[in-house]
């Protein structure tokens, strides 16, 4: 059997985005989001969800790109002066490895975005990172350690078949191979440490290197590819909504909500399911 979580990013970025995640789930095959905790439509994102319990919201971690909870007098000289992560992934990267001054207030940051989650939703059976930051040596030894503290069941390991997505769509193809070159090695890692502590992942992902230019094309190719096991498709989805969506985004809630996607999971047999099913169901995902 395959079963296939569908997952938007970025909840509670923007209205733009809530809607197009809630449209999403609502009229088409997503299942999944994560929430940016620190974001100004957080709490308007959380409070909507309520009322589609079949949309799991885990925790979309921010350390690069956008905003912290704590803010800049408990992270001084990591953020700004009104609270904004670097927007440079790979000065970022470089600062949060090499300057062990800083990882006591990353930690500090990290469990307070989780007790933020808990607050505005209730519960927690996912996390994963804003730019997939989560598998960063630094932060995954953190983040990992304290999921297993909160008892979160699930993370999200960032490592997509290459090769698949390559036979398919072969634009921006040096791009791929080096990002997939990268995660590759902070999955392999970040996998044998969910492992060791008993949390669960899924046995494969799509959405990494095609993020930005998903296609009705792209996406009925590799559902058709799908192997066996458990598996996510992430997205990220925005609708009009207060403002105009960014076209890309936009395409990827019609997508979302389309009939020919639709038609492909079915032909392809495919179980849509969610985190919460993924961590409390009978049949598990192996770490």
């Amino acid at each position: 059997m395959t079963r296939v979580i569908v997952s938007g990013d970025d909840f509670g970025v923007s209205p733009q985005v809530n809607a197009g995640i809630l449209r999403a789930h609502r009229e088409g095959v997503l299942r999944g989001t994560s929430l940016m905790v620190a974001e100004p439509w957080a709490e308007a994102a959380a409070q909507a969800a309520r009322a589609w319990p079949g949309l799991d919201v885990g925790l979309h971690l921010v350390v690069c790109l956008g905003r912290s909870v704590l803010g800049h007098q408990r992270l001084a000289g990591i953020v700004g002066a009104q609270g904004e992560f670097p927007r440079n992934p790979a000065v970022a990267g470089l600062r949060y490895f090499f300057d062990r001054k800083i990882r006591g207030a990353l930690r500090d940051e990290i469990r307070a975005q989780i007790e933020r989650h808990l607050k505005l939703v209730g519960y927690l059976n996912h996390i994963d990172g804003h730019l997939n930051f989560h598998v960063h040596p630094v932060l995954a030894d953190i983040m990992v350690e304290l999921a297993a503290e909160y008892r979160v069941p699930c993370i999200r390991i960032p490592r997509e078949p290459i090769m698949t997505t390559l036979s398919i769509a072969r634009d921006h193809a040096s791009r791929k191979i080096v990002e997939s070159i990268i995660f590759r090695a902070l999955s392999r890692r970040t996998r044998r440490m969910v492992a060791a502590r008993g949390i669960r992942t899924t046995d494969w992902l799509f959405g990494l290197h095609q993020t930005g230019f998903m296609s009705e094309r792209y996406l009925t190719n590799i559902i058709a590819r799908l192997p066996a096991g458990t598996g996510e498709i992430y997205f990220h989805p925005a609708d009009d909504s207060g403002g105009a969506a960014p076209p890309d985004r936009r395409h990827e809630t019609e997508l979302l909500t389309s009939a020919a996607i639709r038609n492909a999971f079915d032909r392809a047999g495919v179980q849509l399911i969610n985190f919460a099913e993924l961590a409390h169901g009978s049949q598990m995902a192996r770490a």
